[in-house]
């Protein structure tokens, strides 16, 4: 018996090979500017060079070839016109969303000992909750598992993981105390007083703490030992913020102004007029080198870190008292009882900034 070239059925392919793939969509996914390389590199190295481009395109047309074939896109909350979004409960959230999505939603009741202030671990697995009466909890957000709950007896102005989750910060109505994940006390920190807020840098191991006495604490938590006390001049801090791709601390002040400060300058290395009141909250995305403030001129403002100038401006009915970039250049901003999420137009995921 002998096999026909054209296959079982003796026909030949009218579209032989794989389905090309558009090259724009390639260039998504390609990590670096394509270069030739130059003739003056030895002849190992250019072979070299070469074999690592080569696998870098392969890998990027076998990503854009495969790209149609996800489950999903990520998505928003979108309303029809003329709809509040206000009006969308999280259950009918819920129960639009994937079932990976809405296997994380469950509720939390906490009126007894609120506010609350909370913090995640950089994985985003463990939360930490203080609540203004002394009430502290450390949950493990994967499973839904209490790691410890316990009372300071004490009002809660500042909590902070550390850098494991095994440690925790609460800035106290005297002092700092360290904490382990079980209630366990295990430091105090008495030069550290009146403390209105915490930001741990992981790749310092440094906490930085600002005071209502207008100084800004660093305590290095592999020693326990205080680095620097620096003089803000500017008063009790309203607002902090930490630059992830910086590490720099900013600083929001009752007079509008936003000041960057590290531990080794007794002099903050920039210093901005951000709002025409005092600053209520600040946030800050490392990668895309952005910085939102909200002050109680009822304004929200975008700076670019890179030239310290206004690329968005835009007013809320109230100051909103906290703010945070999400990964995928949202903004979330929290006025009164109403949290606002809205997107940036300069900075989506096809058009980033970085």
């Amino acid at each position: 018996m002998v096999a026909m070239a054209g296959g079982v059925s003796g026909r030949t392919d009218p579209f032989p090979g794989p389905a090309p793939v558009p090259r724009a969509r390639v260039k998504r996914f390609l990590r670096g500017t394509e270069e030739k390389v130059p003739r003056a590199v030895a002849p190992r190295l250019r072979w070299h060079l070469k074999n690592l481009g080569n696998r870098e395109k392969s890998a990027a047309e076998k990503a854009a070839r495969w790209e149609p074939l996800l489950p999903e896109e990520p998505g928003f909350l979108e309303v029809e016109p003329g709809e509040d979004s206000a009006r969308i409960s999280q259950a009918e959230i819920a129960r639009a969303v994937d079932i990976g999505s809405a296997s994380k939603h469950f509720e939390l009741r906490l009126e007894q000992f609120g506010p609350y202030r909370l913090d995640y671990t950089r994985t985003g697995r463990f939360l930490l909750l203080g609540g203004h009466r002394g009430h502290v909890a450390a949950l493990d957000w994967a499973q839904r598992r209490l790691l410890s709950e316990f009372n300071v007896m004490e009002p809660v102005r500042a909590i902070s993981w550390l850098h494991c989750e095994s440690l925790l910060a609460v800035a106290q109505r005297r002092c700092l105390h360290v904490y382990d994940s079980q209630g366990l006390e295990i430091h105090v920190v008495r030069s550290f007083q009146n403390i209105l807020h915490l930001q741990f840098l992981p790749y310092h191991f440094l906490l930085a703490a600002g005071s209502s006495l207008g100084l800004l604490h660093f305590l290095d938590v592999s020693v326990g030992r205080e680095v620097a006390t620096l003089r803000t001049r500017s008063g009790p801090a309203c607002a902090m913020a930490q630059d992830p791709a910086t590490a720099l601390i900013h600083l929001g002040h009752a007079n509008g102004t936003v000041s960057l400060w590290t531990p080794n300058a007794a002099e903050p290395v920039a210093r901005l007029l951000a709002n025409r009141g005092a600053v209520r909250a600040i946030a800050v995305h490392g990668s895309a080198r952005l910085m939102a403030t909200s002050g109680l001129d009822r304004k929200i403002r975008i700076f670019d870190l890179r030239t310290f100038g206004v690329l968005q401006e835009w007013g809320v009915p109230i100051g909103a008292a906290h703010l945070d970039f999400s990964q995928r250049g949202l903004l979330a901003a929290a006025c009164g009882d109403l949290v606002q999420v809205g997107k940036i137009p300069f900075f989506t995921p096809k058009n980033p900034l970085f």
